[in-house]
């Protein structure tokens, strides 16, 4: 991907640098200074046709959320774009297309840009946005798993097939919340099966989440931490103590050995590269031998001292149960949130949640997400050689940063009730789980780069982690592989019982 600033309404005016500075703190740094259209036509010969062109031009609603949009790399979101100041006719502000297709019209058919911009247009996968639209806070927003969500008067999620479990448990959620717990939480306006699908809508809370708040630069992580803290408190204090239960029986299997199987076993039928990769007797991780995540899962589901240990002593039907940053929405005008898009299990614990926080903040979810890196993978004998880098300093600055700040707040919310040394075991534990099990829900023929390799490979170095912490001797899990695949085989073909 690369970028080109012009002054697209003629002003004369000098480029301002700082668009330059937006877009290199968004990763972008190859980048070309253009005051004339006709000076385009050689930046776009010079450049590699299979890559992607970001254009943008001066405009007072150019902004971090802006920048950052234009730039993101998920397919699960719109990355062909063009956005106009108006509606019908309007002038050019940004856009992002692939170099191919403007390539092809400007050099081949002589046409103008904005006129070669209006004419991909609903073709090649261009989506066009007026500046209005795409500067809101709603104009990317999705749902999450395997769910299709939208804006209207309500928030709403439906589904069919795959997926309705989970909704089904979200609604059970919203249906049995307490009103002392309801006013950080959106209310259920209605909820509707049949035989085909599930569908419910809730309430819309106007206000951006915790993620985009970071993303887009509006936030520092010391007001993230101060929310966050108010959040934690909210989970532990109202809605796990006066409402915990005592763990039930398999519940480390249960909610999480057997979603891990389950999901590897997805993530290879979902993607060939992964046969390989789970099938490699080791991981090298930018350099960091490991065993792979099959010998060290089985490793640490057989050992009952470790499961005594990562124990969460207590759990509750009202834990949120996919804390991340992008569920937690904050109007920082009132210095209220409200959380979104619980997973709505039947009973959860407060480590669940917090490792979903520390791998928005500790594993970069958040950037890996939104493609903010690179990534490869090769086999080499029975070693996958895994390399992935954040590609911009700034984001994951601030998020490190964030992570920082958290652990002092978990260990002084936590400590008085929990055994103190062993609350970063138990969130580091959930983290690793986690990540072992997000893979199949990032993968696409068309990701690039890949998110779910990543995230694997962060699964692995998390899971020797817990395993040192335990005092296992990480390196001799590495004999344990072909029992793990063995596991794999069995497990991956048994239903997980919150199948979604």
């Amino acid at each position: 991907m690369f970028a080109v600033i012009l002054d697209l309404n003629n002003t004369g005016l000098q480029v301002d640098e700082s668009l330059a500075g937006l877009l290199s703190s968004y990763g972008v740094d190859d980048i070309a200074h253009l005051n004339d259209e006709a000076s385009l036509v050689p930046v776009i010969e010079s450049h590699d046709s299979h890559s992607e062109v970001v254009l943008v031009g001066k405009h007072p609603q150019i902004s971090n959320l802006v920048i950052r949009r234009l730039t993101l790399r998920s397919v699960r979101l719109p990355s062909c774009l063009v956005v106009w100041d108006g509606p019908a006719q309007g002038r050019l502000v940004a856009a992002r297309v692939p170099l191919a297709s403007l390539r092809q019209s400007m050099l081949e058919k002589s046409a103008s840009l904005e006129n070669t911009l209006r004419a991909l247009e609903g073709v090649d996968g261009v989506t066009s946005y007026t500046i209005q639209q795409f500067a809101s806070i709603d104009a990317f927003r999705i749902g999450g798993s395997f769910s299709k969500s939208g804006i209207r008067q309500y928030f709403i999620k439906n589904c069919s097939g795959r997926g309705t479990i989970k909704l089904l448990d979200e609604i059970g959620f919203y249906q049995t919340l307490p009103p002392s717990l309801g006013k950080h939480y959106p209310k259920l306006l209605f909820a509707e099966q049949d035989e085909q699908s599930v569908s419910m809508g809730t309430e819309y809370k106007e206000y951006p989440n915790l993620r985009d708040l970071l993303l887009n630069r509006q936030i520092e992580p010391a007001e993230a931490v101060r929310l966050l803290r108010q959040v934690l408190d909210y989970e532990y204090n109202l809605a796990l103590r006066p409402n915990q239960q005592p763990t039930p029986a398999n519940y480390l299997h249960n909610y999480h050995y057997h979603r891990v199987w389950r999901r590897i076993g997805m993530s290879i039928e979902l993607d060939p590269a992964f046969v390989g990769l789970v099938g490699a007797r080791r991981l090298k991780v930018n350099g960091q031998l490991l065993p792979n995540i099959p010998a060290m899962l089985l490793r640490l589901e057989e050992d009952e001292k470790a499961a005594a240990r990562l124990d969460p002593g207590g759990v509750s039907p009202f834990i949120h149960a996919d804390l991340h940053l992008g569920n937690i929405l904050y109007d920082r005008n009132a210095e209220h949130f409200w959380l979104v898009d619980p997973r709505g299990y039947p009973l959860c614990d407060i480590f669940y949640d917090l490792g979903k926080l520390s791998h928005s903040y500790n594993g970069k979810y958040d950037l890996l997400h939104e493609g903010r890196h690179t990534a490869s993978c090769v086999l080499h004998n029975d070693i996958a050689v895994i390399d992935f880098h954040f590609a911009n300093s700034i984001l994951t600055d601030i998020y490190t940063e964030l992570g920082r700040r958290m652990q002092p707040v978990i260990q002084e919310l936590l400590g008085a009730h929990e055994d103190s040394n062993d609350v970063d075991l138990r969130v580091r534990f959930n983290e690793a789980m986690h990540f072992c099990s997000v893979m199949p829900f990032h993968m696409h023929p068309d990701q690039d780069p890949s998110i779910a390799i990543p995230m694997y490979a962060i699964g692995a170095q998390l899971l020797a982690k817990v395993l040192r912490l335990l005092d296992v001797d990480v390196d001799a899990c590495t004999d344990q592989q072909s029992a793990g695949l063995e596991r794999l085989a069995f497990m991956s073909g048994v239903p997980w019982r919150f199948e979604d």
